[in-house]
């Protein structure tokens, strides 16, 4: 039904995560897009964002339908560099030594090669607006940094979910970060320990107490970066630590939060210690009912391409977070790659190319 290249989009696919694009440093694939956009005629604009930019492009159509979006992100999680890709008869790979970067490259070369398939004709659209993003797999950074208010389109599609084409994220968590500084007293280790507040030993107590991991069926928390001490004969002055908490549920999260900083109190204050705390709410959580209008466009648009929709949910954030919150309807769609942000992440040639006849397929069911 929809005339997407099989070669082509894979050409371009093979060609984009050849580029290493480490979050912020995503100027190659940057100047690859605008090559394709340029070669077919389709406007765009660059928006400077720190040391790199997000790149958004319209391919106008009439003026009397629906403007819908396509969005995804150029970054990649490393090892990134020198990327061999195999390609056999089935599937798309790295030779082991480095991720394959389908997430988010996946997605680009689908909207690219969708943008071809329109300019060569058979689809009658309404404008189509396409966001691609910087610095998505370091907090959202990209999105978060762009003025959405320049965005026209009614419905935004996400392309940035693992699994097999047809998966729809109804639901994805609210996320917060936690930073715990404690502060104790320094003294030599050997000569007058008792003189010390074991700063280290005071966060180790900390994290042995607080919620860890699956909270219950919504909720989790994981303490990720931990730091402290100067010398190991010095009794530990200051020890720090990074700590997140996820959950579907906004009061959930903040009970979470609550217990956390509860029980840092009062381990500090047990041992004499000082606790400096800071609380960031990274982005908050979305919940897209079934009979959502976005969701039926979407139901429609996988029928068409001979496949059964998925409803899942997801534990981690997409831009689609930050889009919802700026009350712009989005959903996160599955692109096919597997084993994302590791060594053995592939993708499926069948799930590429039907991830490109998704968008022209949601392009047709608006």
């Amino acid at each position: 039904m929809f005339n997407v290249n099989k070669e082509r989009l894979i050409s371009m696919f093979n060609d984009l995560v050849k580029i290493p694009s480490p979050s912020w440093q995503e100027e190659g694939v940057m100047k690859y897009i605008i090559n394709v956009l340029k070669n077919i005629n389709v406007e765009y604009e660059k928006f400077p964002l720190e040391e790199s930019c997000n790149l958004y492009a319209r391919l106008r159509g009439d003026r009397s339908k629906n403007t819908i979006m396509f969005e995804s992100h150029m970054d990649t999680v490393i090892p990134c560099d020198n990327i061999n890709t195999i390609i056999t008869d089935t599937k798309i790979s790295s030779d082991g030594t480095t991720i394959l970067g389908a997430d988010d490259k996946a997605a680009i070369a689908s909207f690219l090669e969708a943008l071809y398939c329109l300019k060569e004709g058979g689809i009658p659209h309404g404008d189509i607006e396409f966001l691609f993003t910087c610095a998505e797999e370091v907090g959202l950074q990209g999105i978060k940094g762009f003025d959405l208010s320049k965005i026209n389109a009614k419905y935004t599609f996400v392309f940035d979910s693992e699994g097999k084409i047809g998966r729809i994220v109804l639901k994805a968590p609210y996320h917060s970060t936690i930073d715990i500084a404690i502060k104790g007293r320094a003294s030599h280790a050997g000569m007058a320990p008792e003189k010390g507040i074991n700063a280290i030993r005071v966060l180790s107590e900390i994290i042995y107490r607080i919620p860890y991991g699956r909270v219950d069926e919504e909720t989790t928390t994981n303490v990720g970066i931990i730091s402290g001490g100067e010398a190991v004969n010095i009794v530990a002055e200051r020890a720090e630590c990074r700590l997140e908490a996820r959950s579907l549920s906004k009061k959930k999260l903040r009970l979470v939060e609550s217990e956390i900083i509860n029980i840092i109190k009062e381990v500090s204050k047990t041992h004499g210690a000082k606790a400096e705390i800071s609380k960031k709410m990274e982005y908050s959580g979305f919940s897209i009912k079934e009979d959502d209008p976005i969701i039926k466009i979407v139901n429609i648009a996988v029928s068409k391409i001979g496949l059964k929709p998925e409803y899942i949910t997801s534990g981690g954030g997409s831009d689609a977070n930050v889009i919802n919150k700026s009350g712009i309807k989005a959903v996160n769609l599955s692109v096919g790659m597997q084993n994302a942000h590791t060594k053995d992440e592939y993708i499926l040639k069948k799930d590429l190319v039907k991830s490109a006849e998704l968008v022209l397929s949601i392009i047709d069911s608006v």
